[in-house]
């Protein structure tokens, strides 16, 4: 009986998570790259998760069968409305961070130019470690 259960099990054909579908569904949160549709993703029984966009990359995750993919945001380009530089390399920025319940903010320097959802490195006035934080507005970043 076991091996009949075996052989219906395997013979049962593979579904696959719809990329074009998932392309879509992407590009509701965030303008990122297209899926590598030479990946072959099993289908997701819940919707998959779709995280924003942190650090240029977008974090899809399918919690019920185990699977993670990072998606590239891409990059605006000269043309693209908001393609301004709104942080200068040496400009003094507030950095946020929030959780739930909080907010944290400090002045730090910004070691890189940036964008609207670039990511640069910035640092602390007291500290030389660099951290890298994502720009949200004119000399505004969040980590």
């Amino acid at each position: 009986m076991l091996s009949l259960l075996l052989i219906m099990s395997a013979a049962a054909p593979v579904q696959f998570e719809d990329l074009a579908l998932l392309d879509k569904n992407i590009q509701m949160h965030a303008n990122a790259e297209p899926v590598d549709k030479r990946l072959k993703l099993a289908k997701c029984s819940d919707a998959p998760i779709i995280m924003p966009a942190v650090d240029g990359v977008v974090v899809v995750r399918c919690p019920a069968i185990g699977w993670r993919l990072r998606v590239p945001v891409r990059a605006p380009n000269a043309m693209d409305e908001g393609a301004a530089i709104v942080i200068r390399k040496g400009d003094v920025i507030e950095c946020i961070t929030t959780g739930p319940g909080f907010a944290v903010s400090a002045q730090m320097i910004a070691l890189d130019d940036a964008r609207i959802g670039q990511s640069l490195r910035v640092k602390s006035l007291t500290s030389p470690t660099p951290m890298t934080a994502t720009a949200k507005a004119r000399g505004l970043a969040i980590f």
